[in-house]
């Protein structure tokens, strides 16, 4: 018999809504559809960067972003095909919740 936390991480679309469930996350994913790559860090959102590393590694682990390193610096970018194929409809719904915040 499974655990719900492995059931959780054998399912896209589970995984996918937990990683999401959180304000900063959906902003972090939000900041990267808009913006396309770009640096992740710990001032913009007022935290400490260890609390960011927890958020941008539950966003790996459900394949919503990409880690792209060129020397020491890391960038990030949605994973849009993973997205397009696996949740289809994700990244309209972040492109609607922006255009509603923004209004």
């Amino acid at each position: 018999m499974k655990n719900k936390m492995s059931d959780t991480n054998d399912d896209p679309v589970l995984q996918a809504l937990q990683a999401v469930s959180d304000p900063i996350r959906l902003n972090i994913l939000t900041c990267l559809l808009r913006d396309g790559e770009k640096r992740i860090t710990s001032e913009k959102y007022n935290i400490v960067k260890s609390t960011l590393s927890h958020h941008v590694k539950l966003l790996k682990d459900a394949y919503l972003i990409q880690e792209i390193k060129t020397g020491t610096t890391k960038t990030y970018v949605l994973n849009h095909d993973y997205i397009q194929q696996e949740l289809p409809g994700l990244l309209e719904l972040i492109h609607f919740r922006a255009s509603k915040s923004t209004k």
